[in-house]
């Protein structure tokens, strides 16, 4: 047998007595704090995933839907959209779509005025590609036939609700049943009853205000015969690009974009959650490497005369080095594993019952399998790299220093 196979065996063999007859609490301390750093490790990155997810969600069920479709540059807006969404219905792989018309721009009640656009919809069909209907914290939503109603995002109406960060700049105190005007295109005004007031807690689509198409015609000639845009919601397992390649041979003249086309804003925010995730990462290895060295450097002084008769003996500070590499690599692992079932078992269904309430909705924890397994991987590495300075320095010592303890 060679030299590195007899050494291997050494250290395996007091690697293995080293935990089984070392001190438990030491041991139980160890893979406790690695289980703890694991789940550190872990609880960011799937925070942030959530977080991400709850955005794509918010975009795609209340803001873009899974495609949409505007006029090209110049046009200002799609002519005969019933013809067209009539196509793009029949194309496989489409569960719905939905035409909106921009028709005002400005709503006042009493002293309270801004600006915020207003769209034209037909609330049957808006109702199957988007999820705002079922966020009504007042009233109703819109009928096809209702020619008086309108509305509002909680953004708009304010509501009473003082603690919203928007309230400040909405109307402030509408309610369903107000009556508020509506500056129409073309400098018309027009009062709508607010039929209902929606919350979907995303910025992005809670500061809109709508009207019936049926109310639309009656005020604007010409109106049923333009859109500003065309959304599209896909069946389950057809994506936006796939929809997109389906849908452009179906008309010139017009953009189709995608949700992650029309989100680079919400990108640049992603892009700061992984910045902080890596920071944040990189301070939980430097605890996990801080905390092996630190361990491993009391069990060396602890243990200094029975390393220095053990290599009297004949066993080489290479087997020495290699089972305390080797009873790291076992604390390492049985603790990522404890802190993953921690995480997967005990944490995760927590945060599934009591979601962390953020801005843009109720965010719960997304692990990655990859990401997990890299993690562990690197702390393990950390770890080994981590008992490797100290246990080498140690047996640079004389054997009779190590003996006698000085």
């Amino acid at each position: 047998m060679t030299r590195v196979g007899r050494s291997l065996r050494v250290a395996v063999f007091l690697a293995f007595k080293g935990l089984i007859r070392g001190n438990f609490g030491v041991t139980a301390m160890t893979i406790l704090l690695m289980a703890l750093i694991f789940v550190d490790v872990l609880f960011l990155p799937a925070l942030i995933r959530g977080a991400v997810r709850t955005i794509d969600d918010q975009v795609i069920n209340t803001v873009t839907s899974d495609l949409v479709i505007t006029a090209s540059a110049g046009a200002g807006t799609i002519d005969n959209p019933g013809a067209l969404l009539a196509e793009i219905e029949r194309t496989n792989g489409v569960r719905a779509a939905t035409a909106t018309t921009r028709v005002g721009t400005q709503i006042s009640h009493g002293s309270e005025s801004n600006a915020w656009s207003v769209d034209a919809i037909d609330p049957s069909s808006y109702r199957r590609v988007f999820t705002t209907p079922g966020h009504l914290i007042e009233g109703s939503f819109l009928r096809s036939a209702d020619t008086t109603g309108i509305v509002l995002g909680v953004d708009v109406a304010g509501a009473d609700r003082t603690h919203e960060r928007t309230y400040s700049r909405s109307l402030k105190t509408v309610h369903a049943g107000d009556v508020v005007t509506v500056t129409l295109a073309g400098g018309v005004t027009r009062p709508f009853t607010v039929r209902g007031i929606y919350q979907n807690r995303f910025p992005l689509s809670d500061q809109g205000a709508f009207i019936s198409d049926a109310a639309a015609a009656a005020i604007l000639p010409g109106a049923p015969d333009r859109a500003t845009a065309i959304y599209v919601k896909a069946d389950a397992g057809v994506s936006s690009g796939a929809l997109k390649v389906r849908l452009e041979p179906l008309r010139t003249g017009v953009n189709l974009q995608t949700p992650e086309q029309l989100t680079a804003a919400i990108q640049d925010q992603i892009d700061t959650f992984d910045l902080i995730n890596n920071i944040m990462r990189a301070m939980s290895l430097l605890v996990a490497a801080i905390t092996v060295f630190i361990i491993t450097y009391v069990d060396l002084v602890n243990r200094r005369r029975q390393i220095g008769i053990e290599r009297a003996i004949g066993i080489t500070a290479t087997a020495m080095v290699g089972s305390y590499v080797i009873k790291t690599v076992v604390n390492a692992i049985v603790g990522t594993l404890v802190g993953l079932a921690v995480f997967v078992f005990a944490l995760t269904p927590f945060v599934q019952s009591h979601p962390f309430q953020f801005p843009n909705g109720p965010v719960t924890l997304v692990l990655d399998a990859q990401e997990a397994a890299r993690n562990m991987g690197v702390l393990v590495a950390v770890a080994v790299v981590s008992v490797l300075i100290p246990a080498v320095r140690a047996m640079r010592m004389k054997i009779l220093d190590a003996i006698w303890g000085t």
